[in-house]
């Protein structure tokens, strides 16, 4: 059967607006990266939090927020997705101290999987159909495939 862990974050809300319109909502922290093939969703294992999780991370200094989803999505899945599309914000709290984070959501299809490696971080990734019993994942991640 498969779990979830919340790893002291706690999904409020996924709002729908324009890419444009980030700048609004502060603070704008790292950017999911949801891609789907042969109609599955690409997962990543996550040897630190020993779980299975949607490719995302912390923006480096100047970078946008697709540029974060684009990167995180090739270091931790080793794929190169240029037409990640903008879905919107996911709207989380800190549950250790109340603090409220926005994360920007891009989303893209594609064809078929680019080779992958293991690196430090990511293990293995895998195709999910959102049934198929594979152990623990996110469960904020789990709320996205909802909105995309």
């Amino acid at each position: 059967m498969n779990s979830t862990k919340n790893n002291g974050f706690k999904f409020l809300e996924f709002i729908n607006i324009k890419e444009i319109e980030i700048k609004f909502y502060q603070p704008v922290a790292g950017s999911f990266a949801i891609v789907k093939c042969e109609g599955k969703y690409l997962l990543c294992y996550n040897v630190w939090r020993q779980q299975w999780e949607f490719p995302a991370g912390h923006r480096e200094q100047d970078e946008t927020p697709k540029e974060c989803a684009m990167r995180e999505l090739y270091e931790e899945t080793g794929q190169v997705v240029a037409n990640l599309e903008f879905k919107g914000l996911l709207k989380v709290k800190n549950t250790m101290n109340g603090f409220i984070k926005y994360n920007p959501v891009y989303f893209a299809v594609i064809e078929t999987l680019q080779p992958f490696m293991g690196n430090e971080e990511t293990t293995e990734i895998m195709l999910w159909d959102l049934n198929e019993e594979i152990g623990v994942i996110d469960e904020v991640d789990l709320k996205i495939v909802d909105y995309v």
